[in-house]
């Protein structure tokens, strides 16, 4: 068995145990949990959690892996994407390069500036669905690309597809009903989820220019969430400005270079103590959609521009991973 390359990740590995296991567990149980409402829907929303968790956890590994072993860490990469019904290595060309190196501008597929509804409450809840085409076209481009390279990277994510795939059709067949409920159903709250974290982490921010490695970078790129429940549940997931900064710096020092690095030098508004109340306020009530200075949110066409396409060009290295 591998070791973990650090030793909190084993939070991680439990995490996604404990997935598995209630998932098996509300399988096997399925009958009796069906004659109570209640149990169904909290058996639903614990399961639909631990897959979002799944979906925080495999944002973290993507960024820096988890086992030294090799055969481990592919292992655990087939583990994360069944957790949460996603290949994991397309969170690489969405999310790794377009959108850390190119964040809100036309080279990010999942720039917020995407969705433009007067109620705002509609740009939350239907942020991921506006996207989701743009990124299954990029993660596309970029495959083709990785396939003419020869680089590893396609086998792997076929390699993912092929299991997840197989594994999803031999459940369906097993039970359609509780393959809906426990699985497929979290699964979709998951990717819903860990997609719509980015509205809230980066609409009315600065747009983060072009990667240079001269460029001094801009702390009010990302909004961030430190509240101790939102970072216990989602492992230091709300610390975003230290992760733009540190892409590969480990989940678990976020909190503390928050406290170094960015306290202090973003601007107040980015800094919110508690999720919940930020949604509330931000697209309930009194739900105007404003940066982070509070000023409303002018665009300056009507129409959103089309994504620039930076896979042609592209050439693998370290320093672009």
């Amino acid at each position: 068995m591998g070791v973990l390359r650090h030793t909190q990740d084993w939070w991680s590995v439990l995490w996604i145990m404990k997935y598995f296991v209630l998932s098996g567990v509300a399988w096997q149980v399925h009958a009796t949990i069906m004659l109570y409402p209640v149990c169904l829907l909290c058996t639903v929303g614990v399961l639909c959690y631990y897959s979002f968790a799944g979906a925080v956890i495999t944002h973290n590994s993507m960024h820096v892996r988890c086992f030294e072993n090799t055969l481990c860490e592919v292992i655990w990469c087939h583990l994360l994407s069944l957790s949460y019904g996603h290949p994991v290595s397309t969170f690489v060309p969405g999310h790794n390069i377009g959108h850390h190196r190119y964040t809100q501008t036309t080279n990010d597929p999942m720039r917020t500036s995407k969705v433009r509804f007067r109620w705002h409450l509609l740009n939350l809840l239907l942020f991921q669905p506006s996207v989701a085409w743009d990124v299954l076209v990029l993660d596309t481009r970029y495959m083709c690309v990785m396939r003419t390279q020869s680089d590893p990277f396609f086998a792997r994510c076929c390699q993912q597809w092929f299991v997840l795939g197989g594994v999803q059709v031999v459940l369906l067949y097993w039970s359609w009903q509780r393959f809906l409920l426990y699985v497929w159903l979290p699964h979709a709250c998951a990717q819903w989820a860990i997609v719509t974290m980015n509205m809230l982490q980066h609409d009315g921010c600065d747009p983060t220019p072009p990667f240079d490695a001269h460029t001094r970078y801009n702390y009010n790129g990302a909004r961030n969430f430190v509240g101790p429940v939102i970072n216990f549940l989602t492992f230091n997931n709300g610390y975003h400005t230290i992760h733009h900064l540190h892409p590969t710096m480990h989940w678990s020092r976020l909190a503390r270079e928050h406290a170094v690095q960015v306290r202090g030098h973003t601007h107040p508004g980015l800094e919110q103590q508690c999720m919940a109340r930020y949604i509330f306020r931000t697209f309930i009530y009194p739900g105007l959609r404003v940066d982070f200075r509070g000023k409303r949110i002018e665009f300056g066409q009507d129409t959103e521009p089309r994504d620039t396409d930076w896979t042609p060009n592209f050439i693998v290295t370290k320093q672009n991973i």
